[in-house]
């Protein structure tokens, strides 16, 4: 490095989150440069479960198959009481696939993900790594974002300068303090201890799902992992400390009723306080939020990591639309619009089911049990979808229940060639799927318009879809429009035309 390199965009943050975003924008010819503190991946397990949602973006990166190959089916995820009797709970049937055309529910080793990216990312030309150092605040000016930029174990400082800074640095986001930006909580700050183990062998009493383990002495998760890696998290109690109770003697006293040490080898233990909080703006400018800088949510949904993903697949389009002069640069602003209420919603959720264990555990005792379960597993209460922003639909508008929900994926069958995944296909721009031919009902401008975006359009006529994941959706609606990021922007049917539905895309251009 120079005194001063310039790029398209400078991320700061090398975890699952920052590595998503920097391969995202790199496959869209980006030049990116990546920053971190550390000199390589953090060795140990933190995130553990990722959905079909993220498989997909991990497939647009490329590594689909190969993320697939590392992780373990999670089998499904239970409620139950101080004795292990289910209260309520969701068995998932193996190899199950869900809408989005991969398993509904995957257990990762983190450590492993992350090679994964890196070594994905790292053979890009079009990236520069800058591990071991530290990032300065940015910055910015109209046209552009600086930072300084120091190795760690010292040397000279130099600057980066970029179109745009994506700050996924951490829940402690030194981009976010100094932007002054709040991070207001939920209302969820409760302290647990998280234990990683490796079992020596198979323990045949030990679930085969995740637990929530509701016992009025001490609430607990059991989470199976991949392979025989296996996580616990223990609530404290009133008066408990962090650091003494993540001490090698109290968390086996707390395994006990599982496991002992001739069952396994502690991998981690660690204090953390779980948080329910989100920061109150994600964008100054030229500079985003992503990940666990912009939202926090306790873990009882395994959607932390997730939710980061989510940002990255989000912002990476809409700012290539803006830098190639495709959209204005007002698109930017739907980036929180979509994601916050969205990142929101789950992180209610999962204090809902958080509150739901405290519940469950106090009414052992009292007898009181709650009066709604939706946020248990196997509840009624559905992941969020988007509510605005480029959507057909607006905030004021009913749901259809399907525009701003994730489109359903098939194995399609197209100009002949051997069954693939309908995203491949795509690769990550909007298109148009039907199930018979639609031009006669676009103008030259229309036609024009999707073109210039590099939209895609598709007929999916008999026998093309050879899996059934979209054969209701095309049994109804004339057609579906998909947004890079895989989100319905609109439907086609008896009430909406698609001459008026791409009208309404097209107003989100101009």
């Amino acid at each position: 490095m120079g005194n001063s390199e310039r790029f398209d965009a400078v991320i700061i943050g090398y975890g699952p989150v920052g590595a998503t975003m920097a391969g995202l924008l790199a496959r869209r010819g980006w030049q990116v440069a990546i920053i971190d503190r550390l000199p390589d991946i953090f060795p140990l397990p933190r995130a553990v479960r990722l959905d079909g949602e993220t498989m997909r973006v991990f497939d647009e990166l490329g590594i689909g198959d190969q993320v697939d190959a590392d992780c373990q089916q999670a089998r499904g995820a239970e409620f139950v009481d101080a004795k292990g009797k289910r209260i309520q709970g969701i068995d998932l049937p193996e190899d199950y696939v869900d809408p989005s055309g991969w398993v509904h529910s995957n257990m990762f080793y983190q450590p492993v993900l992350e090679r994964t990216l890196r070594d994905d990312i790292e053979a890009r030309a079009n990236v520069t790594v800058l591990v071991s150092h530290e990032a300065g605040a940015p910055e910015q000016t109209d046209d552009s974002v600086t930072v300084d930029v120091s190795p760690v174990d010292g040397g000279e400082t130099f600057t980066v300068e970029a179109d745009y800074l994506i700050a996924a640095d951490g829940a402690a986001s030194p981009v976010r303090k100094s932007l002054g930006f709040a991070f207001q909580s939920l209302g969820y700050d409760c302290d647990w201890v998280v234990v990683d183990v490796d079992l020596k062998r198979e323990v045949p009493s030990l679930a085969v799902i995740t637990q929530q383990i509701c016992d009025p002495k001490r609430r607990a998760t059991y989470v199976p992992t991949v392979g025989l890696k296996r996580r616990w998290e223990f609530q404290l109690l009133v008066g408990e400390d962090k650091v003494e109770m993540a001490k090698e003697d109290k968390v086996w006293e707390m395994l006990a009723p599982w496991i002992g040490p001739d069952d396994a080898e502690i991998e981690r233990s660690a204090g953390y306080q779980f948080h329910a909080a989100h920061a109150d703006h994600w964008r100054d400018r030229r500079i985003f939020l992503a990940g666990d800088a912009a939202h926090q949510t306790p873990p009882f949904l395994g959607e932390g990591m997730v939710a980061g993903v989510r940002d990255a697949a989000n912002l990476a389009w809409k700012l290539d639309m803006v830098k190639r002069g495709l959209a204005p640069e007002a698109l930017l602003d739907t980036y929180q619009r979509e994601r916050g209420p969205h990142a929101h919603d789950l992180v209610d959720h999962a204090v809902e089911t958080g509150k739901l264990i405290d519940a469950c555990a106090d009414a052992q005792v009292t007898g009181n049990w709650p009066a709604s379960y939706d946020a248990m597993y196997g509840g009624s209460r559905g992941l969020p979808h988007l509510h605005g922003g480029v959507l057909a639909l607006s905030e004021e508008d009913p749901t259809d229940g399907l525009t701003g929900y994730q489109a359903p994926q098939a194995m399609v069958k197209i100009d002949g060639a051997d069954p693939a995944l309908l995203d491949r296909h795509v690769t990550g721009s909007f298109f148009i799927v039907s199930t018979e031919d639609l031009s006669s009902e676009l103008s030259g401008e229309q036609k024009e318009f999707l073109d210039r975006i590099g939209a895609k359009r598709f007929v999916l006529g008999e026998g093309t879809c050879v899996t059934p994941q979209m054969d209701l959706h095309l049994a109804i609606h004339k057609a579906l429009i998909v947004r890079p990021d895989r989100y319905i922007f609109g439907l086609a049917n008896d009430t909406c035309s698609l001459s008026g539905q791409v009208n309404k895309l097209m107003s989100h251009f101009n």
